[in-house]
């Protein structure tokens, strides 16, 4: 019952808002309503500006490779009922203009893997958890957004340009090649590091983020890196080194909301990484915003991964028994995110 009323939702939204594109819905449980069952074949049958609904299931979708321009949307990464999860993501020529929400990742999400030295522009990844390598290998990408999501490593030898890494959260390493038209703002650093690939030629700039760390020292300044307007903290209290850069708080504790199941650590459930109040990185961000994942602007984090705009529609409670010809009562909570 919930899947088909969360489709009929999905459609009346994506009709009313897209009504340009062709609407395709991709559902591999048991029993489905949707019109695949196999997340490649519905994208070898769309055609380019069509939106996918994935929705969440038990099983993942496998490995997949985006050879149009598509717009794949997932029901969440980390939704703690259901998430929808692909084994594998490969951009291939021909795929400019792709977006990609709500989605986990196990494994790696590649532009180009086929050795294609096709140049694409305007990718989106968002309100998505990645836990292998995104890299961008050999095709060049242009125009590139990565917000709103988890990852564990962001590519060492990654070639795209016009790229906006913001409200994100990084668990591993961060490596930068073309750092001339690279903006990475807002982010979340957990243990991880940034690298600039084209130090010998210039530097890069970190603005606004916080680097935390569940404990020691540390020194988060490699060459042809420079932070302005961030914030370090160690859990344990220890003394990270002052960052490069201006304006930067050294050595403060940011005071999340909440992040006292693993302090250091992201776990989804648990953790709210909005500021407190009296929090000094409130309003110290290089254009008076917070420094951190929220930033107060048209894009907000969540823990879970739903994409804004699409509503989540949930059971929260059901008549568990019923006599013959009597009605089953069901209480549905409908959110907008």
């Amino acid at each position: 019952m919930t899947r088909n009323f969360t489709i009929a939702l999905i459609m009346v939204v994506g009709t009313l808002s897209l009504s340009a594109q062709k609407i395709i819905t991709v559902d591999n449980s048991e029993g489905s309503a949707a019109q695949f069952d196999d997340l490649q074949t519905a994208i070898f049958s769309a055609e380019d500006g069509d939106i996918l609904y994935i929705h969440p299931s038990e099983i993942d979708y496998g490995n997949i490779i985006v050879n149009k321009g598509l717009t794949l949307i997932g029901f969440a990464h980390s939704d703690p009922d259901k998430e929808t999860s692909i084994a594998r993501i490969n951009l291939d020529e021909n795929s400019s203009n792709s977006r990609f929400s709500g989605l986990h990742v196990k494994g790696n999400f590649y532009v180009g893997e086929s050795r294609s030295s096709a140049t694409l522009s305007n990718i989106t990844i968002e309100n998505c958890r990645i836990d292998g390598t995104m890299d961008f290998p050999t095709a060049n990408v242009d125009n590139v957004t990565i917000r709103g999501s988890i990852f564990y490593h962001l590519g060492t030898t990654s070639n795209y340009t016009n790229a906006l890494i913001t409200n994100n959260i990084i668990t591993g390493n961060l490596y930068v090649k073309n750092y001339q038209s690279v903006n990475i703002r807002n982010n979340l650093f957990l243990n991880g590091s940034v690298r600039n690939l084209g130090y010998r030629t210039g530097t890069i700039t970190i603005q606004n983020s916080i680097l935390y760390t569940s404990g020691g020292s540390r020194n988060w300044n490699y060459d042809g890196v420079v932070f302005e307007n961030c914030m370090t903290h160690a859990v344990n209290g220890s003394n990270h080194v002052p960052l490069a850069g201006t304006n930067n708080i050294d050595n403060i504790d940011p005071q999340f909301v909440d992040d006292t199941e693993r302090p250091g650590y992201y776990n989804e459930l648990t953790d709210d990484f909005h500021l407190k109040q009296g929090s000094l990185a409130i309003d110290a961000g290089v254009s008076g915003e917070d420094i951190g994942l929220y930033d107060g602007s048209g894009f907000t984090f969540n823990n879970f991964g739903y994409t804004g705009g699409i509503p989540t529609v949930k059971i929260t409670a059901m008549t568990t028994t019923v006599a013959p010809g009597n009605n089953i009562n069901v209480t549905i909570n409908a959110q907008n995110h």
